[in-house]
């Protein structure tokens, strides 16, 4: 006897317990939030303002007088450098939080309204495509010889240069409170000088006077918030210094660029361990290996490296170049000032020993020299940190061997 089994069958019956939901298929645009998240606004950039006055073509350079071949090789050496140009509309719209700008950059002004602006530093400017703005002093403007005419005006605004008030006068607008007998007297010339030259060169050329140039630099807290009052959103200054994010809108400072030294330029150009740039490019570039074959060089401490030697050797590879002319030869160290930097013809190499133990956290180097037999001089400048609390360490003068072995390969990479 055998136990029956269960017949073989092909369909299996599911006993469905619950209805299916009907799913909707059907496309439906996605919802947006009704408020868009604020855009996150870099606030570490350092900007600088370059002040300019006269752009000229003949005649002895001055303070206020650059000739146009050194104006125009300062636009070429912002280039070669890749520091950016940018607007003062872009510069304020990064303040107002609504727009980028470089980490490091820019913004060329030119003051007064000399007639050299438009026949000498704009073609200069338009071939560089750098934007500016210019500030106008109304008693200045449209007098005979020198000045622009509202005709040169309206094309500079039609070519993106931003106009900016530099009163009516450019009087002291603060000691010029001597002259008055009164207050109110003062009080009144005071607002033509700030008001009334907004509104008198808004009204002849339509367009939104945003910003003013104290004359000679000259201003007080009470003088600052007249500015404002009058409608301004900032105000420029003569005191040479970045501006960032927090800088007081109506004490923004600016380099006055001179036309018979480099102190401002230097300083105006220097950001974040980038030396000023004076006579041309500077050579401190990439380590690639494209970078000798570019005429750039290579040192030691690399730009912008921590280390930890209170007593290095500051050395420069400089063997892409044939030559160096020994008496051309200029090193500069912050702190120290000129130094007596030695030049190895067979190895290329220019170098300085520090002979007292280094004490500042940053140090800046500027070389300079010129090829054998020629005239052009080469620029480089670089910055190096300093990690002081190592020295403390019962292993630094192990570590210091370390460092100084490894230097030469940093500059073999």
């Amino acid at each position: 006897m055998a136990c029956d089994r269960p017949k073989a069958t092909n369909t299996i019956e599911l006993e469905v317990t619950a209805d299916l939901e009907e799913l909707d298929m059907s496309s439906e645009p996605m919802q947006l939030p009704k408020e868009l998240p604020e855009p996150i606004i870099d606030k570490s950039s350092r900007v600088a303002f370059l002040g300019y006055h006269q752009i000229i073509t003949r005649g002895s350079p001055g303070e206020m007088r650059i000739m146009a071949t050194k104006f125009r090789s300062q636009m070429q050496i912002l280039k070669d450098a890749e520091i950016p140009v940018i607007s003062f509309g872009d510069y304020m719209e990064w303040r107002d939080g609504t727009k980028e700008i470089p980490e490091s950059c820019v913004i060329i002004t030119i003051d007064d309204g000399y007639d050299d602006l438009v026949d000498v530093a704009l073609p200069i400017l338009r071939e560089f495509e750098y934007p500016f703005t210019f500030y106008l002093y109304t008693n200045f403007l449209g007098g005979s010889g020198r000045t622009l005419n509202d005709e040169e005006v309206r094309a500079l605004i039609e070519g993106g240069a931003e106009l900016g008030s530099h009163s009516v006068s450019h009087d002291f607008l603060v000691r010029a409170k001597r002259k008055f007998g009164n207050e109110n007297d003062y009080e009144d010339w005071l607002a033509k000088e700030i008001k009334g030259s907004k509104e008198s060169l808004e009204k002849r050329f339509g367009v939104n006077v945003s910003s003013f140039a104290y004359p000679y630099g000259e201003y007080n807290e009470g003088l600052a918030k007249k500015i404002a009052d009058a409608g301004y959103t900032s105000a420029v200054t003569v005191n040479g210094a970045k501006s960032g994010y927090e800088t007081p809108l109506y004490e923004l400072p600016r380099y006055i660029i001179h036309g018979n030294n480099d102190i401002n330029w230097k300083a105006g150009t220097s950001f974040r361990g980038k030396g000023g740039l004076v006579e041309g490019q500077n050579l401190i570039g990439n380590r690639n290996k494209t970078a000798v074959n570019s005429g750039q060089i290579k040192v030691w401490p690399e730009n912008g490296k921590e280390i930890i030697d209170r007593l290095p050797k500051i050395l420069a590879d400089v063997s892409a170049y044939e030559e160096i002319e020994p008496n051309s030869l200029k090193m500069k160290v912050s702190g120290f000032g000129d130094v007596p930097a030695v030049y190895d013809k067979d190895s290329g190499m220019i170098s300085w020993a520090v002979k007292r133990k280094l004490r500042s956290t940053k140090y800046i180097v500027n070389l300079s020299f010129s090829e054998a037999g020629e005239k052009k001089r080469y620029f480089a400048a670089w910055s190096f940190l300093l990690d002081r609390n190592v020295f403390y360490l019962p292993d630094y003068q192990q570590r210091v061997r370390v460092e100084r072995s490894e230097r030469f390969n940093d500059l073999d990479d």
